[in-house]
């Protein structure tokens, strides 16, 4: 064979084969590129955090199959472990691809009537044509009254309980006479839940009467009647009260009281016995100024 058909034949062969070793070489260069295993575990050896890495990992998949190739055997898990891949990142190499967030929209929007308070658990004064919120606050702070009375009676005349509050006057202004409230009540609450009642004002608190004990009639809870307002409640929606005031208001220290007093009646409570009441709620306090 002639030296010039050497190099023909030669020259042929490599144009026929140096498509496939090209084909051949760029898969394994892909291959090699492809988000791995030994890539995530040197992301962690970098201190990336778990968001990190689980990111990269949802940008691969993303990509599609051929841009990561995880290996989630049993063996491989074990590494993965002893490597301090966490459990987050490792069920995301499980899992590539993220589950699809569901937003569950409402066929019916829901729509706030502008004539009524906003439905939060609260009390309401309307202020023209805006809502002010009457802020309130738990009965926590609680003393005992009459010790005189008891005292100069033997005991035949009751104590009290008082419920403080701090301040000798409220920062709930409402500059009404006689203004409209609003309650929005808890669920299996309604308006008869809640009395409006003067607060006695002392010179650093306000305080009013929750409940008695010892005397002839033993102990009880609840407010004095005398210190009551009236008022009417309407229903106008769902937990929603329109409250009016029967009269106008004088200046001074009022709140709605929403108690549920414990007062535990105490039959054979007779003279000096001091067996004590107690009463719990919450008060929604406000002034209504000069």
């Amino acid at each position: 064979m002639s030296l010039v058909r050497i190099i023909l034949t030669v020259s042929c062969f490599s144009f026929f084969l140096a498509p496939t070793m090209l084909s051949q070489t760029q898969e394994a260069a892909n291959s090699h590129k492809r988000f791995s295993n030994q890539d995530v575990m040197e992301m962690v050896k970098l201190g990336l955090s778990d968001d990190v890495i689980i990111a990269k990992i949802h940008t691969a998949s993303a990509a599609g199959d051929d841009s990561f190739s995880f290996d989630t055997s049993v063996a491989a898990l074990r590494t993965l472990k002893e490597s301090n891949v966490s459990d987050a990142v490792i069920k995301a190499m499980i899992n590539p691809v993220p589950t699809p967030v569901t937003v569950i929209s409402s066929s019916t929007p829901i729509t706030l009537d502008p004539n009524l308070p906003p439905p939060e658990v609260g009390v309401y004064w309307k202020n023209g044509a805006k809502f002010a919120l009457v802020e309130g606050q738990a009965v926590t702070n609680t003393k005992a009254g009459g010790k005189a009375g008891s005292f100069f009676t033997n005991g035949l005349r009751n104590q009290h309980w008082d419920a403080t509050i701090a301040g000798p006057n409220s920062k709930n202004i409402v500059r009404e006479r006689r203004p409209t409230f609003y309650f929005y009540v808890p669920d299996g609450s309604d308006s008869s839940d809640y009395v409006l009642i003067s607060l006695n004002k002392k010179s650093d608190h306000r305080e009013f009467q929750i409940g008695s004990f010892g005397g002839i009639t033993g102990g009880k809870s609840g407010v004095k009647q005398e210190k009551e307002h009236p008022f009417h409640a309407e229903h106008v929606a769902i937990r929603m009260y329109k409250v009016t005031l029967d009269a106008d208001m004088k200046p001074g220290e009022y709140a709605f009281f929403m108690g549920t007093g414990q007062g535990n009646t105490m039959a054979g409570a007779h003279g000096g016995n001091r067996s004590g009441g107690s009463a719990s709620g919450r008060v929604f306090d406000f002034s209504i100024p000069e």
